[in-house]
């Protein structure tokens, strides 16, 4: 009798809660209904290389949460955004009058800030799964934009430690003159002369990703001003013309890029596997499940990029908060429902809590290098700590061997960095410098 009566809580609580992914969100509505997720991805443009792969994670999403028995079936809509913050808009535009219930996207920041008045006007909620900028945080959205990555205000301490590391002293940056672009180049400034004052930037191209298709005269300036190292913040097509450009004019020097070149698809661009070689930049950790992994390269034929992960939790927190929230919610509801579902979520690429402004806390960066024809992880830096593996780095084409330098650190409270041990920091700060000098002579 007792294990009969087991048996019936067991299936009354399974048809109460919809086991959803990694978690549990009990279902509000019995009778099946159809709700559309708007999916906003740069299916040309400078990321339109990783468009695809973006919506592929978005697309897994919706057929495993038509698979979980929500009472609910779902269907993608996708706009492409070009890359551009008016491709954005006009998707943005498309979405509301498609009747989706809530966004997933976008990649750029500045897609992603020119989409949110149109749809925070509509109540329908924006989860980016790719948006980096620091203006995102401070954006008026109403409680109504998400994201799933951090700010990269955490992934300018990465290059600026990564520069120091590599006994840089001055640097040439070029970034794209967007939210994304010059919201890293300034992370990257402030962290980087926060830890030494005496630092020089060089010189700061700023340039318009979206018109410019000749970059002869940013590819002089950067070769000019004769830094220790390139700081590239840039997508796909803009930095491989960039990278291209520079071995053409005959620089040989280090080049650091960010996560918009941090993709093995940049190799299908002609000439970039010779230009790129040895590149090192940072990235936000290439992320996904075990589970994950092997489901998606089940599904797609491949392993899942960088933000496909992010962009596969972004749509399952859209769907399961239109189901927290129930099918006649409003967009206030289902704004408030994204809160709830992104508490302590574990999803493929990592637990996921939203705070007040709806960024996630903190950021992991994995450090890679372009290593032929394809990118290598040979490090990684998180909560202010900088680890390097010098089995798969190729130091050839630093300043200075890297693990003469001071490889950890701690951030300090206004964002600048504090040697983890003095006598070895002075030890390496002298290695580096004595390296330097040599490099400088012997050319």
């Amino acid at each position: 009798m007792k294990r009969t009566k087991l048996i019936t809580l067991s299936v009354i609580l399974t048809m109460t809660f919809g086991i959803i992914g990694m978690g549990v969100v009990p279902l509000k509505t019995s009778a099946q209904t159809t709700e559309k997720i708007g999916l906003l991805s740069p299916m040309t443009g400078g990321l339109g290389i990783l468009g695809p792969s973006f919506e592929n994670g978005a697309t897994l999403a919706i057929e495993h949460l038509n698979d979980m028995g929500l009472g609910v079936t779902f269907t993608l809509v996708t706009q492409d955004t070009a890359t551009s913050a008016t491709g954005a808009a006009a998707g943005a535009t498309n979405l509301v009058a498609a009747g989706v219930k809530a966004v997933v996207g976008a990649a750029a920041s500045s897609a992603t800030l020119a989409a949110i008045p149109i749809l925070m006007a509509a109540g329908i909620p924006q989860i980016s799964y790719a948006s980096t900028s620091p203006s995102i945080t401070e954006y008026q959205d109403n409680g109504y934009l998400f994201r799933v990555v951090p700010s990269d205000k955490f992934q300018g301490r990465a290059g600026g430690l990564l520069l120091h590391t590599a006994g840089a002293t001055s640097v040439a940056i070029a970034g794209i003159d967007d939210p994304y672009g010059q919201g890293l180049v300034g992370a990257f400034v402030e962290a980087y002369q926060a830890i030494d004052a005496s630092y020089i930037i060089a010189t700061n191209q700023a340039y318009n990703q979206e018109t410019t298709t000749d970059f002869t005269g940013i590819v002089q300036s950067l070769v000019d001003a004769s830094a220790d190292a390139i700081y590239l913040v840039s997508f796909l097509d803009d930095g491989a013309a960039i990278i291209n450009g520079l071995a053409t004019a005959g620089y040989t020097g280090p080049i650091f890029g960010t996560d918009g070149i941090a993709s093995n698809d940049i190799f299908t661009i002609q000439g970039i596997t010779a230009s790129m070689e040895g590149t090192v930049g940072t990235a936000p950790k290439v992320t996904g499940t075990t589970d994950f992994v092997s489901q998606y390269n089940t599904r797609f034929g491949n392993d899942p990029d960088i933000f496909v992960a992010e962009a596969y939790d972004a749509t399952m927190i859209a769907g399961k908060a239109i189901v927290e929230a129930g099918t006649s919610a409003t967009g206030a509801e289902i704004r408030d429902a994204v809160t709830t579902v992104g508490t302590n979520y574990a999803g493929a690429s990592g637990t996921i809590s939203f705070d007040t402004n709806g960024d996630i806390e903190g950021g992991s960066y994995d450090v890679w290098q372009a290593q032929s024809g394809t990118l290598v992880t040979v490090g990684g830096w998180s909560e202010g700590v900088l680890t390097l593996d010098e089995a798969t780095l190729d130091v050839t084409k630093w300043p200075v061997n890297p693990f003469a330098a001071a490889a950890s650190s701690s951030d300090d409270e206004d964002g600048g960095f504090l040697p983890f041990s003095l006598p070895a920091f002075i030890i390496a700060l002298f290695a580096v410098s004595t390296a330097f000098r040599r490099r400088r002579k012997n050319n």
